[in-house]
């Protein structure tokens, strides 16, 4: 949805909501994203370096892209 974001490195994967809530997994040791690592200080710096790659401005959405039903030969 607009203004939710993930970012994935080759070991964190970040998550930012448009409400603000964040979520921070270490693929290295928690595969399965048991793990919310965002509210813990000691990765604050992980997460502001991945931050930096939130978007600033949202694209805007586009139109649904689904083909037309074709029927009898039209």
């Amino acid at each position: 949805m607009k203004g939710n974001y993930a970012i994935r490195t080759a070991r964190w994967r970040y998550i930012h909501y448009a409400d603000g809530a964040e979520e921070l997994y270490d693929h290295f040791t928690d595969a399965n994203e048991w793990d919310n690592l965002a509210s813990n200080g000691q990765y604050s710096t992980i997460l502001d370096s991945l931050r930096k790659f939130i978007p600033t401005a949202n694209a805007e959405g586009v139109p649904d892209m689904k083909k037309p039903i074709r029927r009898n030969n039209q």
